[in-house]
């Protein structure tokens, strides 16, 4: 049998490189069973191949297809099974010596149905594309004609279409004229140009709704509440195709087969491409996801293209280890090897920037190299989590998350709110009841700090984006005035999270006269609830993703939402900080951008990201303990050298992707390196900048290397990227030769240590790049000394912005 299906492998041209002998693994058919209720409503078959070494085949353009009785349902040569009269029968489907079974039962109505304007007519408009952005669904509308966005009015849609203009885009005694039809077919002028083509499913299905005289089903409350791509994850060779399908789930529980009226698109088009009818063709080896839309319901697939020819012996699969078993389970599936561990110095020196943002000095780098303790490096980490330059380096980073600034709030409240976070790192706050904390506080800075995050925030809606993009990962903005583009979110989503929020309002606290910007958060009890702008109704609370929640009256419905937001249950808190923490840790989060979680934009490993998340809740939302969880793995400890078969990897953490280091970072570095401190203007001698309090300061270097001003909440706000500017301040600024030239600055303080050649050049080294030098670089450093004769502290300070200006400095790695 297997040879029988091998040799139809090898006809399956440009599926499997020439030359080629795979093995069939598995084979399937999916779906097992069908229901079909409607004669309008065919079922798609897959075929689906695994072959031994993991790639996905589409084998239905070689299968053959038969219905056992032809009067219930047939099927096409597609694989498409069309009902034709209550019963029951059964396909029979052939590939190679493989004989599958699949249970049909038709059970259509007595008569029948005229077309549902919901399920029919407004997947049409969308599949033509009449309600995007840029044509019908423009807040505006297009030549007097406006669709909502996407369709998520149907109401709206069904009164534009038959109502408006005396119902002339319509014409039931000639359906085929009516301008709904005719000028998007291309048989009058139309600005948007054909959008479908005469005798498609689109203009067929329009016309018959037309000639059934405009029904509308403004009363069917059933609703689509899920939408499935099969197979959820495709491994493919460069070129090759494979065929998805797209099933919808409905609130009654009926399945229908909405493959043809899917939205198809790809998330990057080099590594694969997908056609309107789901057909996908692998580009590049990479990794993508398909993502498709039905009824403002979004799916997606992973797509993971792999050239062939490469030998390749997987690693073995650490069984217990937390975050190595699934990295590696799918490196081995992508035939990537990854890289040995970092060596003590670079492991070293990488660990002290991601947790406490400074480099370890050149007696903590000697006595961590010389130490034979197996366990060292767990060890140290362990110290790192109670050092106090850990509470200033994360304290920073929560500080930009909740947009803690002198722009907002007064510098009292500033500074009591920094105290907040700054007490919360400390004393390791489990991340649920910080969150909690922060979202019921009340009162002025001096009742509670925590309440100046409400103090901060504009209105209702600003703290509705602001909490779920840094609590959730979630991104509310687009769905504020309409329903969001890449996420199955409307304005009743928005602003159901908004009616939480409403009863909260701001004003001055006149316990601080003259003080600027000093507020109070007040709790008005009685307040209504968000009024919700497309139906200028009050919005009932609901939790994002939920239905509406009954809420009590006279009470705050923050605490209501609190609980939900820090629940175990709740499927966007652990898992979107989970992601947030990994991306400190890494170049990328698990899912990127780490504060864009969707259903569109699946994780990279999701096996790694569940894993993590479980652990997360399960010891009660300890984020160091997460963080140790993190760095003491094998992932994070690899070295950033990388192996021919992971070069070109910069997605699955195979190794370590460096990074350009974070400006407070950068320039605390620098003044351990040189030993001169930074005078920053409005901001008390000796701050580190890890302890600056926001961004109220003035920093022309802090500027340049991308420190967030705390006006969004968004990681993006911060800038790591490099750029010619930063090259050239260190290349020619006065504070880089300033601190390299300085008579107290490190190379004067080695001089006077009067050490051999050898030991000022490994001096200076282990100050600037936490490190040993090479031999090669040991050697061309006393040969430069040496060259400059006397002017040994000249020479030292040339070496100096020598290494200030490598790569090995400026990155983590």
């Amino acid at each position: 049998m297997k040879s029988v299906l091998t040799t139809l492998l090898c006809l399956t041209a440009p599926l499997l490189a020439a030359g080629q002998s795979p093995k069939l693994a598995t084979v399937r058919v999916v779906p097992e069973q069908i229901k079909l209720l409607d004669v309008r409503r065919p079922h798609s078959l897959l075929v689906l191949g695994t072959t031994d070494d993991g790639y996905t085949l589409d084998l239905g353009s070689q299968a053959k297809f038969s219905s056992a009785d032809e009067k219930i349902a047939r099927v096409d040569a597609q694989g498409w099974v069309h009902p034709v009269a209550s019963g029951k029968t059964e396909i029979h489907v052939q590939t190679g010596e493989q004989r599958f079974l699949v249970a049909v039962e038709v059970d259509l109505p007595a008569e029948r149905r005229v077309l549902s304007f919901r399920h029919e007519v407004m997947p049409a408009l969308s599949k033509a594309g009449c309600n995007m952005g840029a044509c019908h669904g423009y807040s505006l509308g297009k030549n007097g004609f406006k669709l909502s966005l996407r369709g998520s009015d149907p109401d709206q849609d069904f009164a534009a279409i038959t109502r408006e203009v005396f119902g002339r885009r319509v014409n039931p005694a000639v359906p085929e004229a009516s301008i709904l039809i005719s000028k998007p077919q291309g048989d009058v002028p139309h600005e948007g140009g054909v959008r479908f083509k005469k005798g498609s499913l689109v203009a067929n299905t329009l016309i018959d709704w037309v000639r059934d005289g405009t029904p509308g089903d403004i009363k069917d409350e059933r609703q689509v509440v899920r939408v499935t791509l099969t197979p959820a994850t495709l491994v493919l060779q460069p070129q090759q195709r494979h065929q998805l399908q797209l099933t919808a789930e409905y609130s009654d529980g009926t399945v229908r087969d909405v493959t043809k009226w899917g939205i198809f698109t790809a998330n990057n088009t080099q590594f694969a491409e997908v056609g309107d009818d789901g057909l996908v063709t692998a580009g590049d080896a990479g990794e993508t996801a398909i993502v498709a839309r039905f009824e403002r319901t979004f799916a997606a697939t992973s797509i993971i293209v792999l050239p062939t020819g490469k030998d390749f012996t997987p690693v073995p699969v650490p069984e217990q280890n937390l975050v190595d078993r699934p990295v590696i389970e799918k490196l081995n599936r992508l035939k990537i090897t990854p890289s040995p561990l970092a060596s003590d110095e670079e492991f070293l020196r990488r660990v002290y920037l991601d947790l406490i943002g400074i480099q370890p000095k050149p007696d903590e780098i000697r006595a961590f190299t010389s130490s034979s303790d197996p366990n060292k490096r767990l060890q140290t980490i362990d110290d790192l989590l109670q050092r106090p330059e850990f509470v200033d380096h994360w304290s920073l980073k929560w500080g930009d998350l909740l947009q803690n600034s002198r722009n907002s709030v007064s510098s009292p409240s500033m500074f009591l709110f920094r105290e907040f976070i700054r007490g919360a790192v400390a004393e390791n706050m489990p991340l649920d009841q910080f969150a909690k904390h922060i979202l019921t506080a009340k009162g002025g800075a001096a009742d509670d700090p925590a309440s100046v995050y409400f103090a901060i925030s504009k209105d209702a809606n600003d703290t509705v984006e602001r909490s779920t993009q840094v609590f959730c990962g979630v991104r509310m903005l687009c769905a504020r005035c309409h329903t969001h583009p890449m996420e199955n979110w409307t304005q009743g989503d928005y602003y159901g999270l908004a009616s939480f929020f409403s009863q909260v309002n701001t004003r001055a606290d006149t316990r601080l006269p003259g003080v600027q910007n000093a507020k109070i958060v007040q709790l008005n009890l009685a307040a209504g609830l968000a009024m919700n702008p497309r139906t200028n109704r009050p919005q009932p609370p609901q939790f994002l993703g939920g239905s509406p929640v009954t809420v009590t009256t006279g009470n705050d419905r923050r605490l209501q939402y609190a609980d939900w937001l820090t629940s175990p249950d709740n499927p966007f808190f652990a898992r979107g900080l989970v992601n947030r923490i990994w991306s400190y840790f890494f170049h990328r989060g698990i899912i990127e951008p780490v504060d864009d979680i969707r259903s569109t934009n699946p994780p990279i490993n999701p096996a790694l990201l569940e894993a993590l998340t479980k652990d997360f809740v399960a010891h009660k939302f300890d984020v160091r303990h997460l963080m140790r969880t993190i760095v003491t793995s094998q992932t994070y400890q690899r070295t950033s050298l990388p192996l021919p078969t992971n070069r070109h990897d910069e997605q699955n953490f195979s190794h370590a992707i460096p990074r350009r280091i974070a400006a407070e970072s950068l320039l605390d570095c620098l003044v351990q390196a040189t030993g001169v401190p930074e005078a920053i203007s409005g901001a008390p001698a000796g701050f580190r900048a890890a302890q600056l309090p926001d961004a109220n300061v003035t920093s022309p270097f802090l500027n340049l290397f991308g420190k967030p001003q705390r006006m969004e909440a968004c990681e993006c706000e911060r800038d790591n990227q490099s750029n010619m500017l930063q090259a050239l301040h260190f290349i020619n600024g006065g504070s880089i030769l300033g601190k390299a030239q300085n008579g107290n600055g490190r190379p004067a303080t080695i001089v006077k240590q009067k050490l051999p050649d050898a030991e000022q050049v490994t001096e200076l080294f282990l100050w600037t790049l936490a490190r040993q030098p090479s031999p090669d670089e040991l050697k061309l450093g006393v040969d430069h000394l040496q060259a400059y004769g006397d002017k040994r502290a000249e020479a030292l300070q040339d070496l100096m912005w020598a290494l200030l200006n490598s790569k090995d400095f400026l990155l983590v790695h």
